[in-house]
Protein backbone atom coordinates (compact mmCIF):
# COMPACT_ATOMS: atom_id res chain seq x y z
CA UNK A 1 0.00 0.00 0.00
CA UNK A 2 1.33 3.38 -0.88
CA UNK A 3 1.55 6.34 1.49
CA UNK A 4 -1.08 8.17 -0.55
CA UNK A 5 -3.56 5.31 -0.13
CA UNK A 6 -2.95 5.14 3.65
CA UNK A 7 -3.28 8.90 3.94
CA UNK A 8 -6.52 8.92 1.92
CA UNK A 9 -7.89 6.05 4.01
CA UNK A 10 -7.04 7.91 7.23
CA UNK A 11 -8.68 11.07 5.90
CA UNK A 12 -11.76 9.10 4.92
CA UNK A 13 -11.89 7.41 8.33
CA UNK A 14 -11.39 10.73 10.11
CA UNK A 15 -14.14 12.29 7.99
CA UNK A 16 -16.55 9.45 8.77
CA UNK A 17 -15.80 9.68 12.51
CA UNK A 18 -16.25 13.48 12.39
CA UNK A 19 -19.65 13.09 10.65
CA UNK A 20 -20.79 10.53 13.23
CA UNK A 21 -19.76 12.82 16.10
CA UNK A 22 -21.50 15.82 14.50
CA UNK A 23 -24.67 13.77 13.96
CA UNK A 24 -24.67 12.54 17.56
CA UNK A 25 -24.12 16.09 18.86
CA UNK A 26 -27.01 17.37 16.73
CA UNK A 27 -29.31 14.57 17.91
CA UNK A 28 -28.32 15.17 21.55
CA UNK A 29 -29.05 18.89 21.18
CA UNK A 30 -32.41 18.10 19.61
CA UNK A 31 -33.26 15.64 22.40
CA UNK A 32 -32.51 18.25 25.05
CA UNK A 33 -34.66 20.75 23.17
CA UNK A 34 -37.49 18.20 22.84
CA UNK A 35 -37.32 17.35 26.58
CA UNK A 36 -37.43 21.05 27.47
CA UNK A 37 -40.47 21.62 25.27
CA UNK A 38 -42.23 18.52 26.65
CA UNK A 39 -41.64 19.69 30.23
CA UNK A 40 -43.01 23.11 29.34
CA UNK A 41 -46.08 21.59 27.71
CA UNK A 42 -46.63 19.30 30.72
CA UNK A 43 -46.60 22.30 33.08
CA UNK A 44 -49.04 24.19 30.85
CA UNK A 45 -51.35 21.15 30.72
CA UNK A 46 -51.33 20.88 34.52
CA UNK A 47 -52.22 24.59 34.86
CA UNK A 48 -55.06 24.19 32.34
CA UNK A 49 -56.41 21.14 34.18
CA UNK A 50 -56.28 23.03 37.48
CA UNK A 51 -58.25 25.90 35.92
CA UNK A 52 -60.75 23.44 34.47
CA UNK A 53 -61.21 21.86 37.90
CA UNK A 54 -61.89 25.28 39.41
CA UNK A 55 -64.49 26.05 36.73
CA UNK A 56 -66.21 22.68 37.08
CA UNK A 57 -66.26 22.64 40.89
CA UNK A 58 -66.11 26.36 41.60
CA UNK A 59 -69.39 26.71 43.46
CA UNK A 60 -68.78 24.08 46.13
CA UNK A 61 -66.79 24.29 49.33
CA UNK A 62 -63.78 22.04 49.78
CA UNK A 63 -65.16 20.38 52.89
CA UNK A 64 -68.11 18.78 51.19
CA UNK A 65 -68.21 15.91 48.75
CA UNK A 66 -68.98 17.22 45.31
CA UNK A 67 -71.64 15.70 43.09
CA UNK A 68 -69.00 14.09 40.91
CA UNK A 69 -67.50 12.40 43.99
CA UNK A 70 -70.91 11.11 45.02
CA UNK A 71 -71.60 9.77 41.54
CA UNK A 72 -68.24 7.98 41.46
CA UNK A 73 -68.92 6.44 44.86
CA UNK A 74 -72.31 5.25 43.66
CA UNK A 75 -70.69 3.57 40.65
CA UNK A 76 -67.88 1.98 42.65
CA UNK A 77 -70.04 -0.70 44.25
CA UNK A 78 -67.84 -3.21 42.42
CA UNK A 79 -64.23 -3.11 41.21
CA UNK A 80 -63.80 -0.77 38.27
CA UNK A 81 -61.04 1.10 36.37
CA UNK A 82 -61.01 4.86 35.87
CA UNK A 83 -61.30 4.20 32.13
CA UNK A 84 -64.63 2.43 32.67
CA UNK A 85 -65.81 5.13 35.08
CA UNK A 86 -64.95 7.84 32.56
CA UNK A 87 -66.83 6.02 29.81
CA UNK A 88 -69.93 5.62 31.99
CA UNK A 89 -69.84 9.21 33.27
CA UNK A 90 -68.90 10.72 29.90
CA UNK A 91 -65.89 12.57 31.37
CA UNK A 92 -62.22 12.58 30.43
CA UNK A 93 -60.31 9.76 32.10
CA UNK A 94 -57.74 12.17 33.53
CA UNK A 95 -60.49 14.12 35.31
CA UNK A 96 -62.11 10.97 36.74
CA UNK A 97 -58.71 9.67 37.81
CA UNK A 98 -58.04 12.89 39.74
CA UNK A 99 -61.43 12.68 41.47
CA UNK A 100 -60.87 9.02 42.40
CA UNK A 101 -57.48 10.04 43.82
CA UNK A 102 -59.21 12.69 45.95
CA UNK A 103 -61.63 10.04 47.23
CA UNK A 104 -58.66 7.80 48.04
CA UNK A 105 -57.11 10.61 50.10
CA UNK A 106 -60.42 10.86 51.98
CA UNK A 107 -60.15 7.09 52.67
CA UNK A 108 -63.42 6.42 50.86
CA UNK A 109 -61.99 4.27 48.05
CA UNK A 110 -59.66 1.28 48.03
CA UNK A 111 -57.59 0.01 45.13
CA UNK A 112 -56.05 -3.20 43.89
CA UNK A 113 -53.82 -4.03 40.94
CA UNK A 114 -54.96 -6.47 38.26
CA UNK A 115 -52.07 -6.91 35.82
CA UNK A 116 -51.42 -3.46 34.35
CA UNK A 117 -54.79 -2.10 35.48
CA UNK A 118 -55.66 -0.52 38.80
CA UNK A 119 -59.17 -1.26 40.02
CA UNK A 120 -61.10 0.86 42.51
CA UNK A 121 -64.01 0.12 44.82
CA UNK A 122 -65.69 2.13 47.54
CA UNK A 123 -64.88 1.17 51.11
CA UNK A 124 -67.51 0.11 53.59
CA UNK A 125 -69.13 2.90 55.57
CA UNK A 126 -69.13 5.31 52.63
CA UNK A 127 -72.71 6.43 53.19
CA UNK A 128 -71.87 7.37 56.76
CA UNK A 129 -68.76 9.22 55.63
CA UNK A 130 -70.77 11.07 53.00
CA UNK A 131 -73.40 12.03 55.58
CA UNK A 132 -70.69 13.23 58.01
CA UNK A 133 -69.05 15.25 55.24
CA UNK A 134 -72.31 17.08 54.47
CA UNK A 135 -72.58 18.52 57.98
Amino acid sequence: MSENTVSEAEKLETGVVRKIVETVDIKTDKLDEIHTKLNSLDKKMNRMEDKLDKVITGNTSKSELKDVHKRILDLLGSWMTTKNLARIMNYRQEYVSRKVSELKKMSLVKEKRDGKSILYKRKGGVKEAMRDNRD
